[in-house]
């Protein structure tokens, strides 16, 4: 066995042994002959290891909190408060409008187009498919011999962030064009189509996220699902535009709600909006499981109200 000592005192007797030098390494010979050293060794090293303990623990506990502090969750986001307007105008382009059309059955829904930098209106319409359009605040758009009245509700910036929205507008008609011209169809209720289908929330989606192919957008990972169905409506999208899905109290969605102002139909929808968050919050497409495969026919993602 091996070990290095330092010898702070020698032998008072004689001895055949040479004398030993002050750092030596040696064999456990001598150190049988010189056992009443190592109290007052271990007792000189005492201090050294007490320090190394406490480097140890101290170590450990950093390390402990390191998780602790990485695992703790940042704050929500809160965008700038969006801007709201009331028709069609200069440096427009890409804003989300809003409008409800009445089938002639007197069904009623939500539909949603967008801002071209014309200011004309890119959607897609019932019976009509992906296409553009005069922007029209009230009226009647006659859909292959089906006449849908039209009535306009209000506009939205889509994104607070102008970094955003200068990508937005750079890209716009490169994003509209092709489904333009492929006149890609409406998606139908019930309906069976054999390619490609969009309904107004598909189109609109596509042109703000597009994904890598037109049948899925690339949501956003805070993107709410309010009904925590499979598929998104105008009210998920209504409720990203305004920014009040990121907030996690009724109080604050209140607070919010009163500072976007806007028309009353509005504060209406976004009251009912806010009630619903308040009994069940919207389930984020991060936690909700894709679809297996595209439908044939989509639902409609427009929010329905009786006629």
């Amino acid at each position: 066995m091996y070990a290095i000592s330092i010898v702070v005192a020698l032998d008072h007797h004689h001895s055949p042994d040479p004398p030993v030098p002050l750092l030596n390494f040696y064999c456990g010979s001598w150190l049988n002959r010189n056992m009443r050293f190592i109290p007052l060794l271990f007792f000189l090293l005492l201090p050294v290891m007490a320090e190394a303990a406490t480097d140890t623990k101290a170590g450990v506990s950093r390390t402990a909190k390191k998780p602790a502090a990485a695992a703790k969750a940042k704050p929500a986001v809160v965008p700038a408060l969006p801007s709201v307007v009331m028709s069609n105008g200069e440096h427009q382009a890409g804003y989300v409008h809003y409008w409800l059309i009445t089938a002639p059955d007197g069904e009623q829904e939500m539909q949603v187009g967008i801002e071209l930098p014309d200011q004309r209106i890119a959607w897609s319409f019932p019976g009509l498919g992906v296409h553009v359009a005069a922007f029209m605040a009230a009226g009647e758009v006659n859909a292959n011999g089906r006449v849908f009245q039209v009535q306009h509700l209000y506009g939205l910036r889509p994104f607070a962030n102008d970094t955003a929205m200068r990508t937005l507008r750079s890209k716009l008609m490169q994003r509209v064009t092709p489904l333009v011209r492929n006149r890609v169809p409406y998606c139908e209720l019930n309906g069976v189509t054999p390619g490609l289908c969009m309904s107004c929330m598909g189109f609109v989606s596509q042109v703000l996220f597009p994904g890598r192919t037109p049948e899925y957008a690339n949501f956003p990972r805070n993107f709410p699902r309010i009904a925590g169905e499979d598929y998104h409506t105008t009210e998920d999208l209504l409720l990203y535009l305004t920014g009040l899905h990121v907030l996690s109290t009724d109080a604050a969605r209140q607070k919010r709600l009163a500072a976007i102002g806007g028309p009353a139909v509005l504060q209406e929808e976004l009251t009912r909006l806010t009630a619903s968050l308040a009994e069940t919050p919207p389930v984020a497409v991060a936690a909700a499981k894709p679809p297996a495969k595209r439908r044939s026919a989509a639902p409609k993602s427009a929010i329905k109200r009786p006629g």
